[in-house]
């Protein structure tokens, strides 16, 4: 019998499809001791999910199948139980609890949270409602829910995405499990919130002597959180050991590949970020063969066999399944890539200028739609980008960085202030003349799959601006152009007349890509790119952007929340919050000397794939949300959670000073300017 908590042994699950059996699951094995935190991580279709889910009999049965393994938990065989057995259904919620990615899918949109919750408490623990309710109460106010006496009796719909998952955690917490599975569970979360989220179940786990397993593809999150990792790829374990073991010797080629596409805070910055070749492995095609093999730089002769490797051992309870050992290629495997060129000193041309520009959005009352106020979604922002330029633009969700580049291209009127690009004002252009300008202004939006049109072929998607803007081409002179726009982003042409539901994320994002650069644009706007994408496709995106840009002379707007990337890609970054500028700055600068108080909480909140380093690193933890736009606090808007804040703060609001040669701040504890004043 296991002394394990939960031991996972030889697991295989298969879903029937009608192309075929997909071999989700393939013989995976892994256990989590009482009180422990660990990691599986891989890309996604790496069975990290699936898992998980057949282990508590979540998955749809059919077409999906549980073909092998035991799942023991405290000594029971779960996979042994049925799916709606009084026994199975003891253990979800009571013994497991698990806490998805996206907690409005899990959350009852039309019943209240508190019903939520004390829902499974009467089920699970025989409380009386009033009971449950307090226990609900006293749950809300252990994860950070103000007012929780009163915001129980609230919908789901009236909570941010930070406290929805709050909720979740709550939940999962109801019926002291043993062990909480967090699946994704901060993946689509600011890098502040992600730090509160997973810092709130480190402190759970530590008080309750709960175990915990992370499932993400985000490597810096269990060198941060957990003690072990799991790696898998293909639905089969790759490596496991301990993360300090791991992440310092890794020890199978796709472990060594995620490590080197993490773009990390303390990496080289004047090289290209490492990719993993190819795609992941097809499930339904899989063979016996090292699942691997296809994509892997050190294959050998040796590795082109129909067996899966067996398991060699290196440290303390650290394996890695490969046919070759680590020493033939753990030597050299930081890999090399080639050398970027930054704009230490940019262009003099101005492409695009924003002067005190704003954007309200009314908020009206009653059936007469009375105005009672202004959401300020932008107030007062100004910068520049030069041309050749990237400008990286970070911040919280909530922050107004979409909204900014909405109305950048026009989409949103502004409020107020003016838009320059290549010289011209183009925040009062009427919509009749704005076509000319749009040809030139391009947007790759964050989720690819949600811009492309399903119905349409995808070279119909990427030839759609050559047909608007280029009139009188021949038929063989279209096709052409979009071969050549298909072949630039890395596509093969005789793809185009797929469905863009037949290609995979990265792929999507490539059309996205391919369709932004149709028209010929010189100043592309990037809403998060790559927010949606695993770290090695990641990667692959960012390269591929910033060869586009050297190609084509390109000028990028880089939004994104993940600063560790924006380092990677950026000349200079403007960092927001609520509405205006805090700060802005050169690349280094910033990330060698952040002077907003912000600024270095949202640096500090980003983790790194490195476990040793993480432990010595002093971190700034941010408390609280982003207020809301409709009460913005008085004076700097952010005081209320600056740990710096004095009273002069909550009712001044500081103006954007400059401190060094390109580098401004809008704070009052920074100290006096010792440089001219000049416009950022």
């Amino acid at each position: 019998m296991s002394n394990h908590l939960l031991s996972v042994e030889h697991l295989k699950t298969v879903f029937k499809t009608p192309g075929g059996i997909v071999r989700a699951v393939d013989d995976a094995s892994f256990y989590v001791d009482e009180g422990e935190i660990i990691g599986i991580v891989g890309e996604s279709g790496s069975g990290k999910s699936v898992s998980m889910l057949s282990i508590l009999k979540l998955i749809s049965m059919p077409p999906g199948e549980i073909q092998g393994g035991k799942a023991l938990f405290d000594g029971v065989d779960m996979l042994a139980l049925a799916p709606n057995s009084p026994e199975m259904r003891k253990i979800r919620g009571g013994g497991i609890s698990m806490i998805f990615q996206e907690p409005m899918t899990s959350l009852n949109p039309v019943l209240t949270i508190g019903k939520q919750i004390t829902e499974s408490i009467i089920l699970h623990l025989g409380l009386s409602k009033e009971q449950a309710r307090q226990r609900a109460i006293d749950l809300l106010n252990q994860v950070g829910i103000p007012d929780a006496q009163t915001r129980i009796d609230y919908y789901p719909t009236q909570f941010s995405g930070g406290m929805r998952q709050r909720i979740m955690i709550a939940m999962a917490m109801s019926c002291n499990p043993r062990l909480i599975i967090a699946d994704e569970a901060t993946t689509a979360l600011d890098v502040t919130t992600q730090e509160q989220i997973l810092e709130l179940l480190k402190d759970i786990v530590k008080k309750s002597h709960t175990a915990l397993i992370l499932i993400t593809h985000n490597l810096s999150i269990v060198a941060r959180y957990a003690e072990r990792i799991y790696v898998m790829y293909a639905g089969n374990v790759m490596e496991e050991g301990k993360c300090d073991d791991v992440f310092e010797h890794p020890s199978h080629p796709y472990t060594i590949g995620l490590l080197n596409a993490a773009p990390r805070l303390n990496s080289e910055v004047t090289r290209k970020l490492a990719t993993i070749p190819g795609l992941p492995a097809n499930p339904i095609s899989k063979t016996q063969r090292c699942p691997f093999f296809e994509r892997c730089w050190w294959a050998c002769e040796k590795c082109d066999v129909q067996e899966l490797p067996s398991a060699r051992g290196y440290e303390d309870a650290h394996q890695a399944f490969c046919w070759r050992d680590r020493e033939e290629f753990l030597h050299d495997w930081r890999m090399d890539t080639e050398p970027i060129h930054k704009n230490q000193a940019h262009s003099p041309e101005i492409l695009v200028q924003v002067q005190n520009l704003s954007k309200y959005f009314p908020v009206t009352k009653g059936i007469t739609h009375r105005k009672v106020g202004d959401v300020k979604a932008l107030d007062d922002v100004s910068f520049t980008i030069h041309r050749g330029e990237t400008l990286g633009l970070v911040g919280e969700s909530g922050c107004g960085k979409t909204t900014l580049a909405k109305t950048l291209l026009r989409l949103y009127d502004p409020s107020g202030g003016q838009i320059l690009f290549d010289g011209q004002r183009i925040d009062d252009l009427p919509e009749r003349k704005l076509k000319d300008f749009r040809r030139h202004v391009q947007f790759i939006f964050q989720d690819p799959y949600g811009s492309l049109d399903p119905r349409q072929s995808a070279g119909s998607v990427v030839g759609e601006a050559i047909r608007a803007q280029k009139h009188g081409l021949s038929s063989k002179e279209y096709e052409a152009q979009i071969d050549e726009l298909f072949s630039m982003v890395g596509l093969d042409p005789s793809l185009k007349d797929r469905a863009p539901h037949e290609f995979s994320g990265g792929q999507r994002q490539r059309l996205c890509i391919a369709s932004a650069l149709a028209s010929g644009p010189s100043f592309v706007i990037c809403d998060e790119p790559i927010s949606a994408l695993d770290v090695s496709i990641q990667a692959q995106i960012i390269n591929l952007l910033m060869d586009l840009k050297e190609q084509k002379g390109l000028t990028y707007l880089f939004i994104a929340h993940d600063l560790s990337v924006v380092r990677h890609i950026s000349d200079r970054i403007v960092v927001m919050y609520l509405g205006k500028v805090v700060e802005i700055s050169r690349w280094d600068q910033l990330y060698r000397q952040p002077l907003h108080p912000y600024t270095q909480a949202l640096l500090s909140a980003i983790p790194t794939p490195d476990p040793k380093l993480e432990r010595q690193r002093k971190r700034t933890t941010l408390q609280g949300e982003v207020p809301s736009l409709t009460h913005r606090p008085q004076g700097c808007i952010f005081h209320p959670r600056c740990p710096y804040a004095t009273e002069r703060c909550s009712q001044e609001a500081p103006e954007m000073r400059q401190y060094d040669q390109g580098h401004f701040a809008a704070c009052f504890q920074i100290g006096e300017p010792t440089i001219n004043q000049q416009e950022g």
